[in-house]
């Protein structure tokens, strides 16, 4: 996993090229939501600001084109600002989700965390308690929380998919219990292959699509 520090900010513009072929700029489809769905009381926050949360999959750079956010923005027509970090753990993010929140106030806050705990043996019942605290610092600033289950570690990360399985049972249960949005990307993904790039971690063209037009449902 290589690790380099990128915060990107995208607009709803169509950013795609035309190699990624159409995804609805026009009318928001593409196979996924078009974000116009009810978030709720957002009290004061930005109605068209999502922010995105994570670690390299999120952040991007990794050979699997843009990364799932500018394609989100495509796809919502939504400004998405991509906070995501190479090598972020689930407890980074929650010590710094905080200022972000405040200062950005987004809509709603999109995150898939936990690879980086996973692989560096961190605990379950620690990614836990971080997710929990993201999710709750979401809800005190009326930023929407929207959780994804992690997509599968495949080829020459196999021997953490266990692992990446047994969070992602927890995940749907601390998405149910506190209200989140759940995006099962691991679902979507199945087996991994052929949305996945040749490192068995990161997704290809084909999976940051999938993740964008997941995520587009869920707003």
């Amino acid at each position: 996993m290589k690790f380099m520090k990128f915060a990107g900010i995208v607009s709803g513009a169509c950013l795609l090229t035309a190699m990624l072929g159409s995804v609805g700029c026009e009318n928001g489809s593409g196979g996924g939501g078009s974000g116009g769905g009810d978030l709720g009381d957002i009290g004061g926050n930005n109605a068209n600001l999502y922010i995105a949360l994570g670690d390299s999959t999120t952040d991007g750079n990794n050979g699997g084109g843009d990364p799932f956010p500018p394609r989100l923005a495509a796809i919502t027509k939504k400004a998405v600002n991509n906070y995501a970090r190479q090598n972020e753990s689930t407890g980074d993010a929650a010590g710094r989700v905080g200022g972000i929140l405040a200062s950005a106030k987004p809509a709603a806050c999109c995150f898939m965390i936990g690879a980086v705990d996973i692989i560096n043996n961190m605990g379950q019942d620690n990614a836990i308690n971080n997710l929990r605290s993201i999710i709750r610092q979401c809800k005190a600033n009326k930023t929407v929380p929207v959780i994804a289950t992690l997509n599968p570690m495949i080829y020459s990360h196999i021997r953490f998919n266990g692992g990446v399985k047994s969070l992602n049972v927890a995940i749907r249960s601390l998405a149910a219990a506190e209200g989140a949005r759940l995006v099962d990307l691991e679902s979507k993904f199945g087996s991994g292959e052929g949305l996945t790039l040749d490192d068995g971690l990161h997704p290809n063209e084909a999976g940051n699509q999938l993740m964008a037009e997941a995520f587009a449902d869920a707003l």
